[in-house]
């Protein structure tokens, strides 16, 4: 044991003072950081408090209601009474964002919307709201209906959702929202975490045995404690950045007051939303486990570093598959292609973190896909053992011939 902190430490601490996990880190930092702080620079460069419409009509009382029911829609709008000849010319010169020309014909109420650019549905539906209102309102006074009347011919039908689960959850969509924004995030994190570790950890190792360093390092420490040590010091390096950011996560919380943000969004958080981050974390480390013991593997197994691209190929393209069977189940978690995929201990943190959004799936499943994943990191660990230890002086080509070797190898 006293052979395998030299190891541990020399990896640890080559890897954390180097250029590129201090520029990533402070990388990863700063976009946390202005994703906490969106809300503010969004209103920085938004000038649309800025923005004046001009409201123009023929008849003066039906340009006040307008304005007093269209202001209501938003307490920021800037609207101005204007003639259409000068509101047209101020929409050419810029002057105004938008002219809203009002015309009365009988009890029809038509609105045109003059803007220097193409107009998108957003901009014109609360314009179409308010005149249908007011159209409403003027129909209702020539059939001398009482405003209660007109409340009850206008009232929404209501529509209640009631979920059958055999799970007993039922989350509320805004839950749900911020719920899959984490999930989005968590398989994003696990997906380049895993890759970029799992990466490191191969090429050094392939590194140490292209160079020949590993014959005189091998005479003074067994192959097995050397592979431990470098596998634990690439896995508390990883660990090093994910705490990094889960303290800059904390400082954003508690430094910035996201409660308006998340509202802004339309989400909510409850104890689903907590359960979910806890398995978030739980499967963001054993991928990271199971991609670093197979990237060793791996790196054990090539004697070029040129050729370990090439190696850990197949182990891009699981992670790959896992990724976009997740991204794209977002929507609908409880596929047969998720429910099977789940399993499978290559794809089970990517996977089953999705299915955490399901309200089918209860705590059990996860657990047995976590049991999966904790089973197949030893396993994995004790191969890479094995391989690196039987493949030390192996120089041969091709991995499959090595990894026979290896294993033959006592």
């Amino acid at each position: 044991m006293n052979k395998f902190f030299p190891t541990f430490w020399l990896t640890y601490f080559k890897k954390v003072s180097s250029r590129s996990f201090i520029y990533t880190t402070l990388l990863l930092m700063l976009v946390l950081i202005g994703l906490s702080n969106m809300d503010r620079i969004i209103d920085f460069f938004d000038n649309s408090e800025d923005e004046m419409t001009a409201v123009s009509s023929s008849s003066e009382s039906l340009q006040d209601n307008f304005i007093t029911a269209y202001q209501q829609t938003d307490k920021e709008l800037n609207l101005k009474k204007m003639s259409l000849s000068k509101g047209k010319q101020g929409v050419k010169d810029e002057d105004y964002e938008r002219l809203i020309h009002l015309t009365e014909s009988g009890d029809q109420i038509q609105a045109e919307v003059y803007t220097k650019n193409d107009a998108g549905e957003s901009e014109l539906a609360p314009v179409q709201a308010v005149v249908t209102s007011l159209q409403s309102n003027k129909a209702a006074q020539s059939l001398n209906l009482s405003a209660d009347d007109v409340n009850k011919l206008t009232a929404q039908a209501e529509v209640k959702n009631k979920v059958l689960s055999d799970s007993g959850k039922n989350v509320n969509e805004d839950v749900k929202g911020l719920n899959t924004m984490i999930v989005y995030i968590g398989v994003f994190l696990i997906f380049f975490i895993t890759i970029n570790y799992g990466s490191q950890a191969a090429t050094d190792i392939a590194m140490e045995k292209s160079s020949r360093v590993i014959e005189m390092i091998v005479t003074s420490v067994s192959p097995v404690n050397h592979i431990m040590a470098k596998i634990i010091g690439i896995i508390a390096v990883a660990l090093t950045q994910i705490v990094m950011l889960g303290l800059t996560i904390a400082a954003c919380i508690y430094l910035f007051d996201l409660n308006d943000l998340i509202k802004e969004l339309g989400l909510k958080y409850s104890g689903e939303t907590t359960r979910i981050i806890v398995y978030a974390v739980i499967f963001l480390l054993l991928g990271l486990l199971i991609n670093i013991s197979i990237s060793a593997i791996v790196g054990a197994l090539t004697n070029r570093v040129e050729d370990i691209g090439q190696a850990v190929m197949p182990i891009t393209f699981l992670n790959i598959a896992a990724f976009y069977i997740a991204i794209f189940s977002l929507g609908n978690p409880d596929t047969t292609l998720v429910k099977i995929s789940s399993y499978i201990p290559f794809f089970t943190p990517m996977v089953m973190l999705l299915r955490t959004l399901s309200q089918e799936t209860g705590d059990l499943p996860i657990i047995i896909g976590i049991v999966i994943c904790i089973v197949t990191i030893v396993l994995l660990l004790l191969l890479a053992a094995r391989v690196y230890k039987g493949s030390v002086f192996s120089y041969g080509k091709g991995l499959v011939k090595n990894f026979r070797q290896a294993l033959q190898m006592k």
